[in-house]
């Protein structure tokens, strides 16, 4: 296995991110005698699944109507990730798939009944509890359009508080506004940024700044 050592500048926000692998420790140490102590910071796929979200809104396949439009499946809700999108993020990663991509890093999102269905307001609450440590929101999966409604109401939410959305997605942009759906075309125009079109295995290789697979997408909001 290669020893890297990548430097990443972020224009966005004008941070600069080291990412390291498989690099012995006295090479870390040198580097932080050059530079300075950095701050450790999560990768796209954390350890654990942990969550700090203590709100559990019912139990699986049991669900109330007034449960279900306030609520979205939800496989975890990490922080601190400076690989979904630009600056510091806080992510939020849905539960359940129907895309379900070859290859896929994380095959665990694709069944639904993996999350919990947690309430909206108790995302929000958290994630505004952490406003000074993050640079905006990021909504992956799992698939996001597969829990549209929820999506939406969850960007309502966020977006009272002026955050900056990033949203990825298995489909392509011209496929979600081809569904003609107001909770769909909701999400679209209030998300600031979106990685759209399905992860494709064997286009891995040099993908590109926040992306899985070279024909992902990178769209910005028109200005």
């Amino acid at each position: 296995m290669t020893n890297e050592i990548t430097f990443i500048i972020e224009p966005d926000f004008g941070k600069l991110t080291v990412e390291v692998s498989n690099v012995p420790i006295r090479m870390i140490a040198n580097f932080e005698n050059d530079c300075g102590k950095g701050t450790g910071v999560n990768c796209g796929r954390p350890a654990s699944k942990s969550s700090t979200i203590q709100d559990r809104v019912t139990e699986k396949g049991k669900v109330s109507e007034a449960a279900d439009k306030q609520s979205i499946w939800l496989y975890r809700l990490y922080h601190n990730s400076v690989v979904d999108g630009p600056g510091r993020r806080s992510v939020v990663q849905v539960a359940g798939c129907s895309i379900r991509c070859r290859g896929c890093y994380v095959p665990e999102t694709h069944d639904r009944q993996n999350g919990t269905l947690v309430s909206i307001p108790s995302i929000v609450d958290e994630i505004i509890s952490k406003r000074e440590q993050h640079d905006g929101i990021t909504i992956l999966g799992g698939e996001p359009f597969d829990q549209t409604g929820q999506v939406a109401e969850l960007i309502s939410r966020l977006k009272r508080h002026n955050l900056h959305i990033t949203i990825y997605s298995g489909y392509t942009i011209e496929s979600l506004i081809a569904r003609k759906d107001p909770s769909t075309e909701y999400v679209l125009t209030h998300t600031d940024l979106m990685i759209d079109g399905p992860f494709i295995f064997l286009e891995r290789e040099n993908a590109g700044e926040y992306r899985g697979s070279r024909n992902q997408r990178v769209l910005y909001k028109p200005t």
